[in-house]
């Protein structure tokens, strides 16, 4: 029975030589053997592969890539999804079996490679990252490297190397590889046609609201492969405070986009300092705790592993027709406004349903201005305090901020809570009004609210 085994000892006895390169290319049970092709071949495989389609099919793409460099290959999207892998011999580790048993690199892997350093690596550079075995995750030996298409990251190449020795001109191949892996992922995004210029004007006459019929919305949205059913909402990080939102911020940025799985991600991108979300909630009975708590995850995460601060985010009200998504929009902006006026009051608030009475300040504030309206008592209490070097404004505040709660309020200002009942009196002393009526205290907050933003 003839195998390659065979026709290669045939061939090699008749021409009576040694192993050359193009037995090793043409025969690949040789490099089983252990024989490989020189540096040069390699590159000059990878220069000729770009002319032909076989990017185009990602199981070739990884069988292809493996013979190149040398090693069993996966490929994944930015998600950590399984996209292909290359055929191996039996001594596989358990993450990588566990990769493509389940089609996606297991939860405690990409966590150990973070806390090992190796994924802020990967984000922040084009440069393959070799990495010594993880055990206490599965993990063997490694060299890997991010495919990118400028600051969004598309997916990473993992080589298993096992012991093998990785040199600089082995690196170098790595990085080739990673651009002709890029041309995968270009090729699958592109498939509609449709340019990046085209996507990002379509989103934003979604966020302007320029269409009203839904039935052209989502036949557009086919085209850019955009799910736009279910609950839809508008969500914005901010970074208007940071320094500088870097290359680097948006990678990282990109990333957590890609990876964290709390809501769907139906479209994004940067405007200046903004990263603008179009979020869809996984499951008909989710709620808007699901969109806070993606929130309060990604600023934190962002926020912890580059050491920034000041990144705010914000989401609009929840609708189940695209149409509204610029009423959403224009709340997830209101939300940002508010949240810098308010930034102590505020600092937990995300949702715009979640505003309580932030909601109505401007209105109010335009309604007061209008009638050139002045609160009596807030006038009375500053011209006291002034007087008097008193501090019965701010402790009135207080008292109302925290519920008419006596001794929370006389906590939060470090006196006694009889201190706080003295101060209590003589407001309502001064100012003769009764703090006991519900609705003067109301009116009282709002009014307290607007001096502190507006005076």
């Amino acid at each position: 029975m003839w195998n390659w085994t065979n026709i290669y000892s045939l061939y090699f006895n008749n021409r009576k030589g040694h192993i050359i390169e193009e037995d090793i290319y043409f025969f690949p049970f040789l490099r089983m053997e252990g024989y490989c092709l020189s540096h040069t071949s390699r590159k000059q495989r990878l220069y000729e592969a770009l002319n032909s389609e076989i990017y185009k099919y990602p199981e070739k793409l990884a069988d292809f890539l493996a013979e190149v460099l040398d090693c069993p290959i996966t490929i994944e999207d930015a998600n950590h999804h399984l996209i292909s892998y290359s055929k191996h011999n039996e001594n596989i580790d358990e993450a990588r079996l566990s990769t493509i048993i389940q089609r996606k690199v297991p939860n405690k892997v990409i966590d150990g490679l973070w806390k090992k350093g190796i994924m802020k690596k990967l984000l922040e550079s084009d440069k393959p990252v070799i990495i010594p075995a993880i055990p206490s995750v599965g993990l063997g030996n490694r060299v890997t490297v991010s495919i990118r298409e400028n600051d969004e990251i598309l997916g990473f190449i993992w080589a298993h190397i096992e012991e093998k020795t990785i040199r600089n001109d082995d690196l170098e191949l790595f990085i080739e590889a990673s651009k002709f892996a890029k041309k995968y992922f270009l090729y699958v995004r592109n498939k509609t046609g449709k340019s990046k210029k085209q996507y990002r004007d379509f989103f934003w006459q979604l966020l302007l609201g320029d269409f009203k019929e839904e039935n052209k919305i989502h036949e557009l949205a086919k085209q850019f492969d955009m799910n736009l059913s279910g609950k839809l909402s508008i969500v914005i990080i901010d970074f208007e405070k940071v320094e500088s939102v870097t290359d680097l911020v948006k990678k990282h940025a990109f990333y957590l986009v890609e990876t964290l799985s709390k809501v769907n991600i139906v479209g994004r991108f940067f405007d200046q300092h903004q990263l603008i979300l179009l979020v869809q909630l996984k499951k008909e009975n989710d709620s808007k705790s699901a969109i806070h708590e993606y929130i309060q995850t990604f600023i934190d995460r962002l926020c912890n592993r580059l050491q920034i601060d000041h990144v705010i985010g914000s989401s609009g009200l929840i609708y189940d027709t695209p149409s509204s998504l610029h009423y959403s929009y224009k709340q997830a902006n209101k939300v940002l406004e508010l949240k810098r006026k308010f930034p102590n009051e505020l600092e937990n608030v995300y949702l715009y349903q979640d505003l309580g009475i932030y909601q109505f300040l401007d209105d109010l504030y335009r309604i007061r201005m209008k009638e050139n309206y002045r609160n009596e008592v807030i006038e009375k209490l500053k011209e006291y305090d002034e007087e008097n070097n008193t501090d019965l404004l701010n402790s009135l505040r207080v008292y109302l901020k925290n519920d008419s709660n006596v001794n929370l309020a006389a906590k939060k200002i470090h006196v006694h809570s009889n201190t706080m009942n003295y101060r209590l009196k003589r407001i309502a002393e001064i100012c003769e009004i009764d703090l006991n009526d519900s609705s003067l205290k109301t009116n009282l907050y709002l009014d307290l609210l607007i001096h502190k933003v507006y005076h």
